[in-house]
């Protein structure tokens, strides 16, 4: 896993899998890079092959600490170019109401 910051946006590539053996890695890692002139995150999931729940737990922990950090300050979450098993994760535990998911060839705001 990669994490890059630039132009206020926290980047996450090369996530292979996000489950029990990772997620709390995954998170600390994310939470450790949250500041007041971050407007972004994005994980790219186009290499993630898997996700479970304690997985899916760390995208909502994420969520809910940057939004804690944040307060009222507008703030994105977005999880691009998920492969369809993840997709498929993502819609039957209904984050994608929580998060912004994207798709090869749309624009992230």
């Amino acid at each position: 896993m990669n994490i890059d910051q630039q132009n206020g946006t926290l980047k996450v590539t090369g996530l292979r899998e996000l489950n029990s053996a990772n997620a709390l890695a995954f998170r600390s890692a994310l939470a450790r890079d949250l500041s007041r002139e971050l407007q972004a995150i994005e994980i790219d999931l186009s290499q993630t092959h898997a996700v479970d729940g304690v997985g899916l737990g760390a995208l909502v922990a994420l969520y809910e600490s940057a939004k804690e950090h944040r307060k009222q300050d507008a703030f994105a979450i977005r999880l691009a170019n998920p492969t369809p098993p993840v997709q498929q994760m993502i819609e039957l535990a209904r984050l994608h109401h929580l998060f912004e998911v994207t798709q090869p060839g749309q624009q992230s705001s």
